[in-house]
């Protein structure tokens, strides 16, 4: 799972202009989410990523798109911390 791209939609107007940090949530066109800080355009601070229908969720550090340090907290509860 990443967020190198922010191709979708963003909702609560947050900008994601080059060199500009900013938050606020991304939502997928397949029912997924992103909330939280956003730089260049790519998912970059503190977030959460929510899979389509609650498929899974990843909580943690994202660096300029990609998951750094976090939980993935599966549905059946499962976790893998890394």
């Amino acid at each position: 799972m990443s967020l190198a791209e922010n191709t979708d939609s963003q909702d609560g107007g947050a900008s994601a202009l080059s060199g500009e940090s900013t938050g606020g949530k991304f939502l997928f066109e397949d029912g997924g989410s992103y909330c939280g800080g956003w730089v260049d355009g790519k998912a970059h601070g503190y977030g959460v990523c929510t899979g389509p229908y609650d498929q899974g969720q990843f909580a943690g550090k994202w660096t300029y798109g990609y998951e750094t340090i976090g939980i993935y907290t599966w549905p059946n509860g499962a976790l893998i911390v890394f």
